[in-house]
């Protein structure tokens, strides 16, 4: 059953990283699963690779939590497979993922502020 928006927004929700690498990927607009995958991998230069399984975990999870849905907008029919089912976020979901970037940044100033870091790396 799915979190009042209150309860979710009033405390950082649980989330793991490659739950934040779903909400980013679809933070642009509307993908299916191997869409997500793929984006996952490029955005990360091969770092983070999902596997299917933890995907539609992941999905799974995260439509109970509405956090996203499943979208009824299709692609034309030859422009897409029938079978793939096609994911955006939800207004409380774009809230999450907003929120958990936020909470990495204030972590990552911490970490500065530390001198955790011995010099900028760039980019």
């Amino acid at each position: 059953m799915p979190r009042s928006q209150e309860e979710t927004l009033g405390q950082q929700p649980v989330m793991s990283a490659a739950m934040f690498h779903v909400l980013l990927a679809l933070a642009d607009g509307e993908k299916h699963g191997y869409a997500i995958l793929k984006e996952v991998k490029r955005r990360t230069g091969g770092k983070v690779q999902l596997s299917a399984g933890t995907l539609y975990g992941i999905i799974k999870r995260l439509n109970g939590e509405d956090w996203i849905v499943e979208s009824n907008d299709r692609p034309a029919a030859g422009l897409d497979d029938e079978r793939r089912r096609y994911y955006r976020l939800t207004e409380l979901g774009r809230r999450i993922a907003v929120a958990e970037a936020r909470r990495m940044e204030e972590l990552l100033a911490m970490a500065r502020n530390k001198k955790l870091f011995r010099k900028p790396e760039l980019a």
